[in-house]
């Protein structure tokens, strides 16, 4: 609901697992994009007829009007996956993520400026009901508390070009040119 899908919209799950919330996304009406690490859960998406666009959502590309998703949470992936993934939304478009509370509360550095980073692009999070992911019919369950972060990108919004995701060289009028990644 928060995402407020409608048809016609480029959708993405970027960490689909095994297509819960994709699944959810395609009942909406939208055919989604997913991402999905694990090779064996990529053949499993793919057998569902989901359209996998990338098995490493950090290399993802691409500009989706919505943005669904439930990232790790370990070792604090989950707002660099957040933050990625605005990125790759259009301006007006909206990203609803599942995360774990720790990145919201905690006091170290990726914490901090993530929270940050949220405050000035207006996100906004609430928290999720105790025991939300402690359901015996999900394939993982878990205790973990966890709140709904919700992030639109402004129509006005510029471009920005990240240069940590490009390639070593790019090719422009038929002559490859290095770029600031090569190693040459």
């Amino acid at each position: 609901e928060a995402a407020e899908i409608k048809e016609g919209m480029r959708v993405l799950d970027p960490s689909a697992g095994m297509g819960h919330i994709a699944e959810q996304i395609r009942e909406s009406g939208v055919d989604p994009d997913v991402v999905e690490f694990s090779s064996s859960r990529r053949e499993l998406l793919e057998a569902k007829g989901f359209n996998v666009v990338a098995n490493d959502f950090m290399e993802a590309s691409g500009e989706y009007d919505r943005i669904i998703m439930n990232p790790p949470f370990s070792d604090r992936r989950d707002a660099q996956h957040v933050q990625h993934a605005y990125g790759l939304l259009k301006p007006g478009g909206r990203l609803v993520a599942i995360m774990g509370e720790g990145v919201l509360f905690g006091q170290d550095k990726k914490a901090t400026e993530f929270r940050e980073w949220l405050d000035s692009v207006g996100g906004t999070s609430e928290m999720l009901p105790d025991g939300s992911f402690l359901d015996p019919s999900l394939p993982v369950s878990t205790g973990a508390n966890a709140r709904m972060v919700v992030v639109e990108k402004a129509e006005d919004a510029r471009a920005v070009l990240r240069t940590d995701t490009l390639p070593d060289t790019l090719t422009i009028d038929g002559v490859d040119r290095p770029t600031k990644n090569s190693k040459g």
